[in-house]
């Protein structure tokens, strides 16, 4: 599966094209043009009346309605990091709080070279310290993750697709059924040379011991037959068949599609909002609007798949521009679900596994050790650009947009967005 290419991609083939055979095009023309080959991409045009709304009001109280008249029992909801900022895990590219900008003292080439195969194979060392600190085991689910659990409790949850590797879904009880983990997650772990399965206790307690000592994740590597590594999709690797499936199996099936926490800029993920049927209304909830359509398409007549819109030809799409966690704990009162919710954010976890510290005691870190370097087919990365994400706090519905998503997709593989 590749990526589709850009409107600006699109548009500079049709220029470069019009250099060679355009004979004397004036402008109205090679706009009119481009528009006609952008319809036979598949694109439509953009609707200039609106339809009768599918919602009594494009608010968390307008869901909140649709959802309590029984309308919808098939609930898919798409979420990012900004659902598990709260639990303290660093969203990818919030300036001074995201990934990217805390990476200093790992020494990187980039700063996404921590989630690319060949600077693993050569300074292992880098993740193992960073996984060290992200392991799930330290971290409790946000009220965003129980309001997921609690669509399952009341029937309503048909699958939550993640972009997150931290597992927070499943912590909050979301069966693992349901749970699409898009980008992998800390579930598994696989030797990266001969693909062979590596229990996770043990990958657990090498992150723990570090490079040396007994159960060191070097003694792990020289056991196995090479590097171990959990099973998220670094850059450059194939994202789990599993994804492909249920997303062509569930989107038509999907009544009520609430997108959460998400900048939408990475693909095939940000497209599946394109995948339910133009009579299900959309949920987004994030700090900031995202999703929207192309400008160029916009001054075109045309409009992006899939794309929200707020505009005043909008039928379908509810917006709440917030902090995640004060949307759902809002949603769910609207619901008069807001005491289940709160049991379930202040009831203790049971306890599924062992965590890290408990394992064994913490010992020192040693210093990056260089590994021969080994050959890889991946795309270096580039650096990734600041979004403009700062948090915002918003009455009105509207959205709300602390995730900062670190993959895009070049023919089914992950790549730095």
């Amino acid at each position: 599966m590749a990526e589709e290419p850009g409107l600006a991609d699109v548009v500079a083939e049709d220029l470069g094209e019009d250099e060679d055979d355009s004979g004397g095009e004036t402008e109205e023309e090679m706009m009119t043009r481009i528009r006609q080959n952008l319809l036979m991409r598949g694109l439509k045009p953009k609707p200039t009346e609106c339809r009768p709304p599918l919602l009594s009001s494009m608010d968390l109280a307008g869901v909140a309605t649709y959802i309590r008249s029984g309308r919808c029992q098939n609930i898919i909801v798409m979420c990012g990091a900004g659902i598990s900022v709260s639990a303290g895990i660093p969203d990818f590219r919030s300036p001074g709080t995201g990934l990217y900008d805390n990476l200093q003292k790992y020494d990187l080439p980039s700063p996404q070279s921590i989630f690319e195969l060949s600077y693993f194979r050569e300074r292992p060392d880098a993740f193992y310290r960073l996984a060290k600190e992200l392991w799930p085991d330290n971290y409790a689910p946000t009220p965003t993750h129980h309001f997921i659990k609690l669509l399952h409790t009341k029937g309503l949850l048909k699958r939550c697709f993640s972009q997150n590797i931290d597992s927070l879904e499943s912590a909050a009880g979301v069966p693992k059924d349901l749970v699409v983990a898009a980008h992998g997650n800390f579930d598994g772990c696989t030797c990266i040379e001969n693909g062979d399965r590596v229990p996770l206790e043990e990958m657990r307690r090498a992150v723990q011991v570090g490079k040396d000592g007994e159960g060191g994740w070097l003694a792990l590597a020289q056991k196995y037959g090479g590097l171990v590594k959990p099973d998220i999709v670094f850059f450059g690797e194939q994202l789990p068949e599993r994804f492909f499936m249920l997303m062509q199996h569930d989107f038509p099936q999907c009544d009520l599609l609430i997108v959460m926490g998400t900048s939408l800029k990475v693909h095939p993920f940000a497209s599946l909002t394109s995948r339910v049927a133009d009579d299900v209304p959309r949920l987004l909830i994030n700090r900031e609007v995202v999703g929207g359509s192309d400008p160029m398409l916009e001054a075109l007549g045309l409009q992006t798949p899939g794309a929200f819109d707020f505009s005043d030809t909008n039928y379908r799409d509810a917006c709440y521009l917030g902090d995640c966690d004060a949307a759902v704990r809002e949603l769910a009162q609207l619901l008069g679900w807001l005491p289940e919710l709160e049991a379930a954010v202040s009831r203790p976890l049971t306890a599924v596994q062992p965590t890290l510290s408990a394992l064994c005691s913490p010992q020192v870190v040693p210093a990056p050790i260089n590994l021969p370097a080994m050959p890889s087919t991946m795309q270096q990365a580039a650096a990734p650009p600041s979004p403009q994400n700062a948090p915002t706090s918003v009455t009105h519905p509207s959205c709300s947009t602390a995730a900062a998503d670190g993959f895009t997709m070049l023919d089914g593989k992950a790549s730095p967005a």
